[in-house]
């Protein structure tokens, strides 16, 4: 890969993480606002209304748990760039399959630039859960 296409993904990675940082923090704000029932005009002691405000902290809360490990996800392929292995199968390198096969093809580092590995690779995994 060329150090112009490692450039365009980091800055990719960048503003993708700009971005979840700025949705998890509003995720957390309006969770635990919502949450105080004291503060909330439209707290009820109803059953119903319990339940519903419960459901939708833990669906907030899920939410922000999922972008923290796209976070997490970003970060490493950023150290990735910086160690020159980005680009590259990392179960692919653990096998020590062929180096063709090592690499992670671009259209799908474009549209997950965080990506660990190939697609073969990434079906072998889902198909063993």
């Amino acid at each position: 890969m060329t150090s112009e296409e490692l450039e365009k993904f980091r800055t990719m990675l960048k503003l993708l993480r700009g971005r979840l940082r700025g949705d998890v923090e509003q995720l957390k704000e309006e969770a635990f606002s919502n949450s105080d029932s004291g503060n909330d005009q439209r707290s009820s002691n109803h059953m119903a209304e319990l339940g519903s405000d419960a459901w939708d902290l833990e669906f907030s809360l899920q939410l922000v748990e999922s972008d923290q490990n796209v976070l997490e996800e970003i970060s490493h392929a950023l150290q990735k760039i910086d160690d020159g292995t980005f680009g590259l199968c990392e179960s692919c390198t653990e096998t020590g399959r062929s180096a063709a096969r090592a690499k992670i093809a671009k259209a799908r580092l474009q549209a997950i630039p965080y990506a660990r590995n190939c697609i073969e690779c990434e079906r072998e995994k889902e198909e063993g859960r």
